[in-house]
């Protein structure tokens, strides 16, 4: 028999209980608002801390932990008195702090104090989103005590599955459907209206009405920002256009992803990649990583670019960027880059790697040996691999990665070139080191790729590769 069905046959008892179908429907909306939220908050912390392993570690981590203790309390406080006055103010205290840690002012306080993004994040986490999850995890052990009266483990089993059928509905709709076409605070306002509506039902005289108004302030002033600020905010970014230093920009996850003025020009690194791709001939171009589709405006060759990207909005938000109908910038594919790869016959002049899920992040799986000998195998013969990477000017920070990257890069591709950009003319080495600049590397795919040979007293051989390889000089 389903659940809703079992819980229906078994009619309300005493006068603190709550009726078979109130109950279900304060256990969806908690379930819905548990999964939920952390789901937002993942969404909400990438433009500012990037969606690297530790930064979703540390949220998870303190949700899951804020959950146990949430479990513990509220058995204990469900043993005495009637619940329904603390669950509905629980409810309601859990959409309030869900209303402000999810919108805007939240993530501005957590973000903008003066520590590391990594503790930013943790404080975000444990201060801001651990407490809703505390607070949801005594809503079942409260809703527990609110249920008809019957066989303590049954009941106990069909509660904490009302709740887990919340769970999956909250991680579906936030995701598919509310961030995909409503908005990061479309889906906090669901979130949060579910729960006051579950508070209501549970005993509407304990919904204190200053939480309801600071609810609707705080998602107000979320729908508002994502209106007149954004140009979207979905579920792969917060993208918006400015006008700077004569041309447009497209800000992507707090980052200024592309260029465009009404001469074509982009970023200095762009620049420099369409001179080299037109100098080489390599005019078949593979884009990981649309940004603003500005690839091929304004280069000084026709370029045949074809960009992917995981956001199936990005071609309509680059069109209007670009003020250019959707389509005239190139072909547009919505797939992630090492899917594509897969499944594609290759014979391409160049790879162009170019995503960021923010300024300090590049997607993981873009970064590794695996990745790089995909791409090398979807290079015609002589085809090259451009690979783009912003360095911040923290040599204690950046020097391990830049190192590591580099030598990823090099133990697939025998022959790597690196231009720095964006730096002042007649920038020294050392200085320059300390200036965040962009990094673009070069591989090409040759018949060297693979060799490890080093030069060793004991092997002496420079001659041989060398000199007698050499003609003589004219």
């Amino acid at each position: 028999m389903p659940i809703w069905k079992r819980i229906a046959a078994n009619p309300a008892g005493a006068p603190d209980r709550l009726s078979p179908l109130a109950l279900g429907a304060i256990l969806l909306a908690e379930g819905y608002a548990s999964l939920g939220t952390e789901i937002l908050a993942l969404r909400r912390i990438a433009p500012w801390a990037g969606t690297s392993v530790d930064v979703t570690t540390v949220l998870l981590a303190a949700y899951l932990a804020a959950l146990a203790g949430g479990y513990r309390r509220g058995g204990r406080l469900a043993r005495d008195g009637d619940p329904r006055p603390r669950l509905a103010f629980r409810l309601t205290l859990a959409a309030a702090l869900a209303a402000f840690w999810l919108s805007e002012p939240g993530i501005l306080l957590a973000f903008g104090l003066p520590l590391p993004p990594l503790v930013q994040a943790a404080f975000y986490a444990v201060v801001g989103i651990a407490p809703v999850g505390w607070l949801l995890a005594e809503c079942v052990l409260l809703a527990h005590a609110c249920a008809p009266t019957g066989e303590r483990s049954a009941t106990a089993g069909r509660v904490f599955a009302l709740s887990t059928v919340g769970n999956v509905a909250g991680a579906l709709a936030t995701t598919f459907l509310l961030l995909r076409f409503l908005g990061t605070a479309a889906a906090a306002l669901v979130l949060c209206a579910g729960l006051l509506g579950a508070a209501l039902l549970a005993f509407r005289r304990s919904v204190p009405l200053a939480a309801c108004a600071a609810v609707a302030v705080f998602l107000a002033v979320d729908l508002w920002t994502e209106a007149s600020v954004y140009v979207e905010r979905n579920a792969y970014a917060d993208y918006r256009i400015a006008e700077r230093d004569g041309g447009r920009v497209l800000e992507l996850n707090q980052q200024w992803a592309s260029r465009h003025d009404a001469a074509g020009k982009g970023w200095p690194y762009v620049e420099l990649l369409e001179a080299t791709l037109c100098e080489a001939g390599e005019t078949r171009v593979l884009v990981l990583g649309a940004g603003g589709m500005t690839i091929g405006q304004g280069a000084p060759c026709a370029l045949e670019p074809v960009f992917l990207d995981l956001d199936p909005d990005l071609e309509r938000i680059a069109s209007d960027f670009l003020d250019v109908p959707e389509g005239a910038a190139g072909t547009f594919h919505a797939r992630d880059a090492r899917a594509f790869l897969r499944d594609d016959p290759g014979g391409w002049d160049a790879i162009v790697a170019d995503a960021f899920t923010n300024w300090r992040s590049v997607p993981r799986h873009l970064l590794t040996v695996e990745f790089y000998r995909l791409a090398r195998s979807r290079l015609r013969p002589g085809g090259s691999l451009y690979v783009n990477h912003v360095a911040h000017g923290d040599p204690a920070g950046e020097r391990l990665f830049l190192t590591r990257v580099e030598r990823t890069l090099r133990s697939v591709f025998a022959g790597c070139a690196m231009r720095e950009t964006g730096l002042p003319p007649g920038t020294g080495w050392h200085a320059a080191a300390t200036i965040p600049r962009g990094l673009l590397f070069r591989c090409l795919r040759s018949d060297l790729d693979g060799d490890r040979a080093v030069y060793s007293d004991a092997l002496p051989r420079a001659d041989l590769d060398r000199g007698l390889r050499l003609g003589a000089p004219d």
